[in-house]
């Protein structure tokens, strides 16, 4: 073998044990370094508002060194860990804050209710059906129209004014249904019949209340949830305030067959039910032995001028 061949050979022998002696070196620095430790840490998934009654969208999970866990927050897979579903939050919160116990309040703390209201607004309830309340899918920490339906038959004769539809408040939001003040759970079984609630509570102001006071002895009410696509989920923002009061809807805005009905009908009913025309009763007037009427005609012969009164007799 040539002297050539044998340096070609040390070379790449030499080659190979310095690329073995490099990826064990490499393996062993890596094997060296300590693996952080990391938990699940509830946080705000978007920039969240003062006064929120937090949902499952509001909620996210974020995994965060265990050095740098704040005292308080909510673990993953912590047996004691609290559900901040339907809590209400202290304060604004930044996405991606950590949340802890000391930044909501929860449904289960005295004053709950008291505290989910704004400055000088009102709690009312409305009692609701399975059909007026959204068959149990509206929940706390919705907003709601209030709808006010009423039978006018025993006001008007008109088939076309005979029921009545208008919206008496608009945006208010919902505060509890029945007897709970936080939304399920969403792997809950969906409620029963039996079990849904009745009486739905609003945040409103005053006014409103007297509004819906009245409007509950008026018809029976309804509510149409609203879209959660809003522009602000301020709890503190006002709503947008209606430019023109719209106009209710009646019945014959909405049949055909009642705004069809003959006239004819309808006018014989309002006729039925108008109260007969008092005949006049004729007046006679006596003149001694002349009678007349209220007209003044004389029923005897005689002058036809009127004559004196009789004179009173004189008492014995």
């Amino acid at each position: 073998m040539s002297n050539v061949i044998k340096f070609a050979v040390l070379i790449v022998g030499a080659l190979m044990i310095a690329l073995i002696v490099r990826v064990v070196i490499a393996s062993g620095s890596h094997r060296s370094k300590p693996a952080v430790d990391t938990q699940k840490v509830l946080v705000s998934a978007a920039a969240l508002p003062q006064g929120l009654l937090l949902r499952d969208e509001d909620l996210a999970w974020k995994p965060v060194p265990v050095a740098d866990v704040p005292p308080g927050a909510i673990v993953s897979g912590a047996p004691d860990a609290l559900e901040l579903k339907g809590a209400l939050l202290r304060h604004a919160a930044a996405s991606g804050t950590v949340l802890v116990a000391e930044d909501v309040i929860l449904p289960s703390a005295p004053g709950f209710l008291a505290a989910t209201l704004k400055p000088e607004m009102r709690a009312v309830s409305v009692a609701v059906d399975d059909v007026s309340g959204n068959a149990g899918l509206i929940q706390p920490g919705d907003y709601v129209d209030l709808l006010l339906t009423q039978q006018m038959d025993r006001r008007t004769d008109l088939p076309d004014l005979a029921v009545s539809s208008e919206t008496v408040v608009e945006h208010v939001r919902v505060l509890a249904v029945g007897s709970e003040i936080k939304r399920p759970k969403n792997s809950d079984a969906p409620e029963t019949v039996g079990n849904r609630a009745r009486t739905v509570t609003l945040e409103v102001t005053p006014r409103m209340g007297e509004v819906v006071s009245v409007a509950a002895r008026l018809g029976s009410l309804s509510l149409a949830l609203r879209s959660f696509a809003t522009a602000s989920r301020d709890p503190a923002a006002s709503p947008p305030a209606s430019a023109v009061q719209p106009a209710p809807v009646w019945a014959g805005d909405i049949s055909r067959a009642v705004r069809d009905l003959p006239r004819s009908r309808a006018v014989q009913v309002a006729a039925a039910a108008a109260p007969a025309p008092v005949a006049p009763r004729p007046v006679a007037i006596y003149r001694g032995s002349e009678k007349s009427d209220a007209t003044g005609s004389v029923a005897a012969g005689g002058d036809s001028a009127p004559s004196p009164l009789p004179s009173i007799p004189a008492s014995r």
